[in-house]
């Protein structure tokens, strides 16, 4: 038999049906599926044994009779893959090796966000940065990336040139400002590397391109020199760039310093921790920008209204400290003031306009350093769960209010949810209640009464369950209106490649490969949960 003849015939239905498929734009699971057990049967006949293994891999993570549509954009490798094997070559595959002393060199403070819509390169890079002791969430889109970058702050921003929805450039027009106040390191990255789009990057305000694909030796080398940068620039600037009044950093420095000098002369000082009330609907309804404008805001309405020896520091997020050189009752009367100034600004949005108001809490240092933002932080939380939009004086004899966190484990598999129920049950926090809840399906999840506003989740899904599969479960709970403060990560087998490309397509914000160890679990809802907060 002429096998050439034939292969050279399958290369050409082959590629006809890219073409018809790169028109159409869209290919539902089951024709994919149907093409895939055509050529399967075909390549086997005529002795491109590894195109057959390769179809048979994917016919197992596909559903004959689903007609739900994969966009064409996200089967790039899929594709490429296909047409080298269809030529009777063997799949190429990174056999990259990471050196010894690379493993854990990131910090838990570096936070990468990748926006690529191409699943392979996502999935080597993540799983590669991860090794590299880095934090890293996936968006396949421009406007998931959008909100992931305004709802997790990254520190570090990886675009591609070309998304299913938008341009890379256009991505970054959108977080620019924020990226560039925040210090974020922002790559765009792209097969075409002309001299062109290279000009457009820098100009547009990134600060990297880099080529697709990646030169691994020269990649590592590149990132780590990044990332030593933004420490350095995090150590030297005490100032938030967006709203001008101190960071963090700063914070803990005045901290001490009040410390010191209550200790020295007996006078008293108290700390303010104050969080804007549905900030993120203020993100959500009229954009970021406006929300922006919220912060500076009230930042110079909170500087106006303190004195020489109080400061204003910006927490994180729409969080805000104000160290007032005072006892309690003068901070409440400060508080009470800021409220009157600042509740009855009027923001402007296009032809709508807004107010915002605040929650506060407030404690006084008694001796404790390490205890004072813990005390205020719970007084706040106390003023957001019984009704915003007011000032708690911290009290010791009161019930400790922590912030809340529950992890849903939704699996079928009763060992799996044991073991992580057992794992997470032995994590605690000083200021967050954490609970667990299970569930052995999504059916039973969705009917039940679990949500709660003040509480944040992190769901750890199953991909693979009876009845319902965990994508149709991520998709019901994504039509929610109130899903800012959770967290879906899927869990899915290593192989489930397509799983995991709807799973992003739909919202997910993380993937956990199985199998897994439990303390990887433990450590990912660390992280994560220190996003949240």
């Amino acid at each position: 038999m002429d096998n050439e003849k034939y292969q050279r015939l399958l290369t050409e239905n082959v590629e006809a049906k890219f073409t018809q498929w790169d028109a159409e734009k869209i290919v539902n699971e089951s024709e994919l599926y149907t093409f895939l057990h055509t050529l399967k049967g075909t390549a086997g006949t005529i002795g491109l044994h590894d195109l057959a293994e390769f179809c048979s891999a994917h016919l197992e993570i596909l559903t004959p009779d689903d007609e739900s549509a994969i966009p064409i954009s996200s089967l790039k490798n899929f594709k490429k893959n296909v047409r080298l094997l269809a030529d009777g070559n063997k799949k190429k595959r990174c056999n990259y090796v990471l050196p010894d002393l690379y493993f854990d060199h990131f910090d838990q403070e570096t936070f990468i966000l990748i926006i690529d819509d191409d699943l392979e390169f996502v999935s080597f890079v993540k799983e590669l940065l991860e090794q590299l002791g880095a934090q890293v969430l996936i968006a396949m889109d421009g406007k998931r990336g959008i909100q992931q970058f305004y709802d997790m702050q990254p520190n570090m921003v990886m675009i591609d040139l070309q998304l299913p929805d938008m341009t890379g450039l256009e991505v970054f027009e959108k977080i620019r400002d924020t990226a560039s106040d925040r210090h974020v390191i922002s790559i765009l990255m792209g097969s075409n590397h002309s001299n062109q789009v290279i000009t457009k990057a820098y100009e547009a305000g990134l600060m990297d391109f880099i080529r697709k694909p990646f030169e691994l030796d020269l990649f590592l080398p590149y990132l780590f020199n990044r990332d030593k940068w933004r420490k350095a620039i995090g150590q030297s600037i005490t100032t938030d760039g967006l709203t001008g009044v101190g960071n963090r950093k700063r914070l803990d420095e005045i901290l001490k310093y009040c410390e010191r000098l209550s200790q020295r002369t007996g006078l008293p000082f108290s700390v303010v921790m104050m969080d804007l009330d549905h900030f993120k609907s203020v993100n959500d309804i009229y954009g970021h920008p406006a929300g922006d404008e919220v912060l500076k805001v009230f930042s110079r309405i909170a500087l106006e209204e303190t004195r020489e020896n109080d400061y204003v520091f910006r927490y994180g997020g729409e969080e805000f400290a104000i160290l007032i050189s005072g006892d309690k009752n003068e901070a409440y009367t400060f508080v009470e003031r800021l409220h009157e100034s600042f509740n009855t600004f009027v923001f402007e949005e296009g032809d709508r306009s807004f107010t915002v108001t605040f929650s506060a809490g407030i404690a006084e240092y008694e001796g404790r350093l390490e205890m004072l933002l813990i005390e205020a932080d719970q007084a706040l939380y106390q003023a957001k769960r019984t009704g915003r939009n007011q000032s708690v004086i911290f009290n010791k004899n009161l019930v400790q209010v922590k912030r809340k966190l529950q992890v849903i484990i939704i699996d079928d598999d009763l060992l799996i949810r044991t073991m992580l129920e057992e794992e997470l049950r032995g994590w605690s926090l000083a200021d967050i209640d954490l609970s667990v809840k299970m569930f052995e399906d999504g059916i039973s999840f969705l009917a039940a009464d679990w949500f709660d506003p003040d509480t944040h989740f992190i769901i750890l899904l199953d991909g693979i369950m009876p009845g319902m599969d965990g994508l149709e479960v991520l998709e019901r709970l994504k039509r929610r209106p109130d899903t800012n403060n959770i967290l879906v990560s899927m869990m899915t087998a290593r192989t489930s490649e397509q799983d995991i490309k709807s799973a992003l397509w739909l919202g997910a914000d993380d993937y956990i490969m199985k199998p897994f160890q439990k303390n990887e679990i433990l450590t990912r809802i660390q992280n994560l949960s220190s996003r949240m907060f």
